[in-house]
């Protein structure tokens, strides 16, 4: 029987043991950094000193954003009550004088404010944080400053990408794209911090940064100088349009090294923000068409066609008329009716193999509000007309970051390169942690890319893109305009049809041994009287010249 007590007994205390064990690995391990902030509240103050936790940088290693410095006072009710009868009388009066000089709600006498459990936090400006951090021996109180990203041009590339909400509902980013894969991608970093050490009487002994040196950042293949450099031109330079975007690209990497666009309050018309599947590309879908062409074999650029006038523009009531012309002339000249002749000698499934291969019809960097080309007409035939029209850009909708690749493919010899914009990520000393790979695949054979990069050239030299020319500058490119009905709202608010035009450039250009890609695309042209040629090729060439300076 004793025998038997004394087991029960043992396997008792082996149970107790056990969980007594359990208990102590969990605080010391699973509960651990919980338990650690619990106790370090007691002794502490802690404020987070930015709004990322991520620094976003460009090319150089400069930081992107633009922030804006606020500044918080801040009371806690309990300590400030209970803690302050042996305070200086006139340096607490003086506490009281400042915040309410700032603004007469911020009555600390006041029963709201006294009689709240949790800390209270008073939005303040910088003279008023300059006088609030000369007053000593205050319980209960300290203030400090914050960084938030000034979110102004809401609709810049670098405020798009660190923005996870959406600026018209305040609902979370699709979980898919690239802002929320960078959130994920950082969220384990740490904020920057700011420790107010309290004594028992809840005196504030000093104030502490916390150094991180373990955080992950984003680099990005952006020039800052030169974005801002572009940006300035085009408010400058280009007032009288509404909306100008510019993007510029490495030929060979695939890196954006400017994505601006003149008016950062408005939707980005480089990824098509809020159009649906962006806009008509115009006669720089031709240069697709001409893929296609000489990718055949049986169709050259010096083979002829007759110009009838049938899809030219008509002003003034006539009708323009190119004859005859070969294909490379009237890609010279923009001939839209030999273009919609070549479109349905080729086909509509070999345009839209080569549209889809050169990255036209889906998200190229996969932002939340960008969009991905598209056909308006899914198969396009050439008994409607629908074909010939498709050909010169008009049926189908694409965004200006799709359109760079046109361009680049050509001048890459045939290769399409992934456009990227961002570059790697690296530590707080700009050293590089992880590169992004690029992505790329043949499109067209070497022999057609050099073909297309001579008759662009000739463009540039002596065709509709001769605005772009730079002195001393190889340079090749294509124009294109457009037009387009959209639905708006008179002045009676009601609905009604308006008719807009775009201009556009896409080109390459040489420079210190490499080459570069653009695209400039200009919206809500003059439909009378201007083009892509009078529009978006000078902007090209400012940009050009920008480029050279730097």
């Amino acid at each position: 029987m004793f025998k038997k007590r004394c087991y029960i007994i043992f396997f008792v205390f082996i149970i107790c043991f056990s969980i007594l064990a359990t208990q102590m690995v969990n605080l010391q391990y699973k509960k651990a950094d919980e338990l650690s902030v619990i106790a370090d509240s007691q002794y502490k103050y802690r404020e987070n000193k930015e709004e990322l936790n991520y620094k976003l940088l460009d090319c150089n290693g400069k930081d992107l954003l633009e922030y804006k410095k606020k500044y918080k006072a801040v009371i806690i009710p309990n300590i400030f009550i209970k803690n302050n009868m042996d305070t200086d009388y006139e340096e607490f009066l003086k506490l009281l004088y400042i915040l309410k000089s700032y603004n007469s709600d911020y009555d600390l006498t006041d029963k709201k404010y006294l009689s709240s459990s949790q800390k209270l936090y008073f939005d303040i400006d910088k003279v008023t944080y300059e006088k609030l951090k000369e007053i000593k021996g205050i319980k209960g109180f300290y203030a400090f400053e914050y960084s938030q990203v000034d979110r102004n041009e809401a609709w810049n590339i670098e405020n798009m990408i660190t923005s996870i909400k959406s600026s018209s509902d305040n609902s979370f980013k699709n979980k898919n794209s690239l802002e929320m894969y960078l959130y994920n991608k950082l969220k384990n970093n740490k904020i920057p911090q700011i420790d107010f050490n309290i004594d028992i009487d809840g005196n504030i002994t000093e104030s502490k940064e916390e150094v991180l040196n373990n955080n992950n950042n984003i680099r990005l293949t952006i020039d800052k100088n030169l974005q801002e450099n572009i940006k300035e031109m085009l408010n400058s330079k280009y007032n009288k349009y509404e909306q100008i975007g510019v993007i510029l690209m490495e030929n060979d990497t695939g890196k954006i090294r400017a994505m601006v666009q003149k008016d950062d309050t408005l939707p980005n018309v480089n990824i098509g923000a809020e159009t649906l599947n962006g806009f008509f590309p115009g006669s720089i879908f031709k240069t697709i068409v001409l893929e296609g062409a000489l990718e055949r074999g049986d169709i050259s650029l010096q083979d002829k066609f007759i110009c009838k006038g049938t899809h030219e523009n008509r002003k003034n009531k006539e009708t323009k008329n190119h004859g005859t012309l070969s294909l490379e002339e009237a890609f010279v000249v923009s001939c839209n009716d030999i273009y919609t002749q070549l479109g349905i000698k080729i086909g509509s499934e070999k345009i839209c193999e080569l549209s889809e291969r050169q990255g036209l019809f889906k998200k190229v960097i996969g932002m939340d509000r960008e969009q991905s080309g598209d056909l308006e007409i899914k198969n396009p035939k050439a008994e409607d007309g629908s074909l010939g029209i498709t050909s010169i850009g008009q049926n189908i909708r694409i965004t200006p970051l799709e359109a760079i690749s046109i361009v680049n493919t050509v001048v890459n010899n045939g290769k399409y390169i992934r456009p990227n914009i961002i570059d790697s990520y690296v530590d707080s000393n700009n050293v590089e942690m992880e590169k992004v790979r690029k992505e790329e695949r043949q499109v067209l054979s070497i022999d057609t890319a050099n073909k297309l990069k001579q008759t662009m050239k000739k463009v540039v030299d002596q065709g509709t893109g001769i605005a772009a020319a730079v002195p001393g500058v190889q340079i090749g490119g294509k124009t294109g305009s457009t037009e387009r009905i959209e639905i708006i709202k008179n002045k009676d608010n009601k609905d009604e049809k308006k008719q807009y035009s775009d201009g556009w450039f896409i080109g390459y250009f040489k420079w210190d041994n490499r080459y570069y890609s653009m695209v400039v695309f200009v919206k809500n042209i003059d439909k009378n009287l201007e083009s892509g040629g009078t529009t978006a090729a000078p902007v090209f060439k400012d940009v050009v010249e920008k480029v050279i300076k730097k």
